[in-house]
């Protein structure tokens, strides 16, 4: 094994175990509110804890943040960026469609990205140059080239009522029309959609924090996809979202910016 199958295995394991952390208090814990409005369990600050406590025993220079604890500053110049349960909500609805994320970063740029689901037994992993892989085989996006046939997913309706822009709104609307059919499973097991080829596309108004999409533009980029903002730029904190199959990308993207006569968009608005 090299060093990225090495570090793809140990953030494999550890977001596994701490996946196990979080099954202990699954559809139990009671939900409280930080001071920015965003929901926390007990479960979130118990498997970040065991994250910080893998990471510190086995890479004792690395930098860490974390949703719920101190940012620790990076000697090494890697840092590791964990979110211990993307999907609050879900989880403590007793809903399935929770993650544990893991991202490395080294020289302020992600280069490998994991994701765990705790209750459905999936792991997505990925890093530069070493593919993506989802429980041992190698995760790819889907082969759909045409968005009257392509499903789409996003986080939450909520999300484009209360954090969204009316052009965005209207964009998200022709979008709807554009395509086969639309589900709101979640960013994080969204994202984990796209990347094994069981849903085309997923559109947000929003990104959330680091920790919520770190992993996904080396995910995504290894499994074949694409992750940018609505015209193209990079995916930045509380920034549009676009994360398609790559071969749909564009096609979305003109919709969403209302373009037109774009090939095989299936939209003739």
């Amino acid at each position: 094994m090299n060093e990225r199958d090495n570090l793809m295995d140990f953030a494999v394991r550890t977001a596994t175990a701490a996946g196990e952390i979080t099954l202990e208090h699954f559809g139990r814990a009671a939900v409280e509110f930080k001071g920015d409005g965003s929901e926390v369990t007990i479960a979130d600050r118990a498997a970040e804890e065991f994250i910080r406590g893998a990471l510190g025993d086995a890479f004792p220079d690395d930098g860490i943040v974390g949703e719920e604890g101190e940012d620790v500053p990076s000697k090494s110049g890697r840092r590791w960026i964990v979110d211990p349960i993307d999907g609050t909500r879900s989880f403590s609805s007793a809903v399935p469609l929770y993650a544990v994320l893991i991202a490395l970063e080294e020289d302020g740029v992600p280069t490998l990205g994991c994701c765990h689901f705790p209750v459905l037994r999936e792991t997505l992993v990925a890093a530069d140059g070493a593919g993506a892989w989802v429980n041992g085989r190698p995760a790819r996006v889907s082969g759909c080239d045409n968005l009257a046939d392509a499903r789409l997913v996003t986080s939450g309706f909520e999300y484009w009522r209360d954090r969204s822009t009316d052009e965005d709104r209207d964009g998200f609307d022709r979008l709807l029309r554009a395509t086969r059919f639309a589900r709101t499973w979640g960013d994080g097991y969204g994202y984990f959609l796209v990347a094994t080829g069981r849903v085309d596309l997923l559109c947000d108004p929003i990104s959330g924090s680091y920790w919520d999409y770190a992993p996904m533009n080396v995910i995504l980029r290894e499994s074949g996809g694409r992750f940018t903002q609505f015209d193209g730029s990079p995916v930045g904190a509380w920034t549009q979202a676009l994360a398609t199959n790559g071969r749909l990308h564009e096609a979305a993207a003109g919709v969403l910016r209302r373009d037109r006569g774009l090939p095989g968009t299936g939209w003739d608005e």
